[in-house]
């Protein structure tokens, strides 16, 4: 695991070359390409040297994406030392997620299994210390920061699909919608949606995004909330 090689080899495998400055170049290449525009011979490219040179780092592109994804992370993990205010913990962590993911696109969609880099570990402690304490057992305490970091992904991944979809078809969602009206006028001429219908007539057309996101996580943390032992 790539994680064991750098804990027992240090940071520097080569003397020309470490760990830092391979994530770094591959990170600047998602960032500005996307994950599958990611290669080792690009990052080599980046770096100056050759792709056999990097291997002697990092194994497979998947090492590599998980050296990226931690990286990353590294921006959600909180500033200071954990408090006893695990509502607001739990929230501002959500808002770092959400913020790092629009930095970089791709790695809410490489956070399914937890690689345990260093920094998703200090994650993983930060958040159970802000919990302990509210008398539920370890399981528990994981139910409420995995319903919130769901959440959050859910969340982001709809608003980066979105940007995705601009992007891939040229449409803003304004003419999106404009060139999607005639087929939604026929569904709902045939009075069978009438839940559509009340949604398209009544609901807000354009709600802002940051009030959304904030409004929903409340929502969930009231939830979390109703469960806890009284």
């Amino acid at each position: 695991m790539i994680w064991s090689r750098i804990d027992a080899t240090g940071r520097r495998a080569q003397p020309f070359l470490d760990y830092g400055q391979i994530v770094e170049a591959a990170v600047e290449i998602a960032d500005a390409d996307g994950i599958d525009a990611l290669s080792m011979r690009k990052v080599a490219t980046r770096l100056g040297t050759g792709t056999m040179t990097l291997y002697r780092y990092v194994s497979t592109k998947d090492e590599l994406i998980d050296l990226m994804t931690d990286s990353v992370l590294g921006e959600v993990n909180p500033p200071a030392e954990p408090t006893s205010d695990w509502r607001g913990e739990l929230a501002d962590y959500a808002r770092r997620t959400r913020r790092m993911a629009f930095r970089h696109p791709w790695a809410i969609w490489c956070l399914g299994r937890a690689n345990l880099g260093p920094n998703l570990c200090q994650q993983i402690e930060h958040m159970m210390t802000c919990l302990d304490g509210l008398e539920i057992d370890i399981d528990e305490m994981l139910d409420m920061s995995f319903t919130v970091n769901a959440f959050t992904i859910g969340f982001v991944q709809i608003e980066l699909s979105e940007q995705e979809a601009r992007r891939r078809t040229g449409l803003s969602e304004q003419e999106w919608r404009e060139r999607m009206a005639p087929y939604i006028t026929g569904l709902l001429s045939t009075g069978k949606y009438p839940w559509l219908e009340r949604i398209v007539h009544d609901a807000e057309d354009f709600p802002d995004p940051d009030e959304t996101f904030e409004r929903r996580l409340a929502h969930v943390l009231d939830g979390l909330t109703s469960g806890l032992p009284t």
